[in-house]
């Protein structure tokens, strides 16, 4: 998830790829869908929809999309992640490692087609979101109120996510 912040927050901007486990559908162009990330309990989200909010991962519901994974259109895939509410901020990695919202640079654009925009519901499973410059995992809070953060990989529940096409924000 290719993205480049301005930091308003001390955040390292960040680069995220899904790297596959059980899905041959982790990298997909998702073509603008709006998208909510789960695992087998909770839902990502934000605390607010601002620059330095937290993101975290409260039990949610699908019925609404929380985010747009753009594509960075080069072969070796990553995304930028924009909150759905505001595309002008994605996720970014701070020093201490839980992820947060930041201003994103709009510049960077992907307009490949696959054909996910037609698709609804369960559109990729069991996926390991990573930052590229660090190689390490996203990983859920033990609390839904708790922000997210990167730690090596273990292939536990806590860093495999499913990616649902929602109806919207």
């Amino acid at each position: 998830m290719h993205f480049s912040a301005v930091g308003l927050v001390a955040a390292v901007p960040m680069q995220l790829n899904t790297r596959q486990t059980t899905s041959m559908m982790c990298s997909p162009n998702f073509e603008g869908v709006g998208l909510s990330v789960t695992n087998s309990a909770r839902e990502w989200g934000v605390s607010a929809h601002t620059v330095g909010a937290d993101v975290t991962a409260p039990t949610g519901s699908l019925s609404t999309a929380d985010f747009l994974f753009q594509q960075n259109g080069q072969p070796a895939v990553s995304y930028t992640i924009k909150d759905i509410t505001n595309p002008n901020l994605a996720v970014a990695v701070r020093p201490d490692g839980t992820l947060t919202l930041d201003n994103v640079d709009a510049s960077d654009n992907d307009h490949c087609s696959t054909n996910i925009s037609q698709l609804h519901g369960n559109v990729a499973f069991g996926c390991n979101i990573t930052s590229v410059p660090s190689g390490l995992c996203v990983q859920i809070g033990a609390k839904g109120t708790d922000a997210m953060f990167t730690a090596p990989c273990n292939g536990e529940d806590n860093q495999n996510f499913d990616f649902w096409a929602a109806s919207g924000p």
